[in-house]
């Protein structure tokens, strides 16, 4: 949606039309198409979030991904149990993914190759057919892609497992039970579309379902419109979540290839970004 912004926002001369594209790019922001966001890793320190020494409560841990104006969850490929999503996915598609970052959003605007102002208004106020955008990706997670945010959200392996079956059941198989890509990912090495459950419109977009997961994963986040409204809104959900469960931990430096992410922000300052590690 960025790029529905910028570029087509700057062509837009008469005020309601500037408006709508505005209002779209709020309301509509489940699917990146700018691949300046996905084109290059962010770089960051080798460190990893704050772990205890003496055996810490929570040994799992998912993800909270933003793009801008898009929200995603990355879990463990080997996190994954067998039947937990559909055959295919895990085992082949992404079967040397060490990660894979689910998305959720309106079928027609995620997919279309160049959105319009058409596309997202129909996405806002037309409930529409969904997707799941599925991607795979490999360590360090904190680089494998040009994050907006990364947040690690520490769980114990019964609310991992619970995470992983949530987005397992978003996915829409046919009549028959399997599940056939709809078609080639946005970005990464490997990534595809798959139909899932759901309608999309403007009360139920990808911070909705984003916020549905974590609440899967033992946190209790605020599905409604004061902590949906914005990517923002939901990341700051999840740092402060994320940190009830982390605020005890010890901060360790740890190798450069160790998998586990930090909790990223990236506010501009001067016009450029700033990567802040959290416990």
């Amino acid at each position: 949606m960025t790029r529905l912004v910028t570029k087509r926002g700057k062509a837009a001369n008469a005020g309601p039309i500037a408006l709508a594209i505005a209002l779209s790019s709020l309301m509509a922001g489940c699917a990146s198409h700018d691949a300046s966001i996905h084109a290059a890793p962010l770089k960051t320190a080798a460190t990893t979030a704050a772990r205890n020494d003496r055996n810490p409560p929570f040994m799992a841990a998912f993800y909270v991904g933003s793009h801008g104006w898009h929200t995603s969850i990355i879990v463990p490929r080997a996190a994954i149990s067998k039947n937990a999503w559909p055959a295919g996915v895990v085992d082949r598609t992404f079967r040397d993914c060490s990660f894979l970052e689910a998305g959720w959003g309106d079928r027609k605007f995620y997919m279309a190759p160049r959105p319009n102002v058409s596309t997202a208004l129909d996405a806002v106020f037309l409930p529409g057919a969904s997707v799941l955008h599925m991607v795979g990706l490999d360590p360090p997670l904190e680089s494998a892609l040009a994050w907006s945010g990364l947040v690690r959200m520490p769980c114990n392996a019964a609310e991992l497992q619970s995470v992983c079956r949530a987005i397992g059941a978003t996915f829409a198989p046919n009549a028959h039970r399997q599940i056939q890509a709809l078609g080639p990912g946005l970005y990464g090495r490997i990534s595809r579309f798959y139909p899932a459950h759901g309608r999309y419109y403007f009360a139920n977009t990808c911070n909705n379902w984003t916020a549905r997961i974590m609440r899967a994963g033992g946190f209790p986040a605020d599905v409604g419109p004061a902590g949906t409204w914005t990517a923002g809104a939901v990341m700051a959900q999840a740092r402060r979540l994320g940190k009830t469960r982390s605020a005890g931990s010890t901060a360790l430096v740890a190798r450069e290839n160790d998998q586990r992410a930090p909790i990223l922000t990236t506010p501009a300052v001067a016009g450029k970004r700033r990567v802040r590690l959290q416990d």
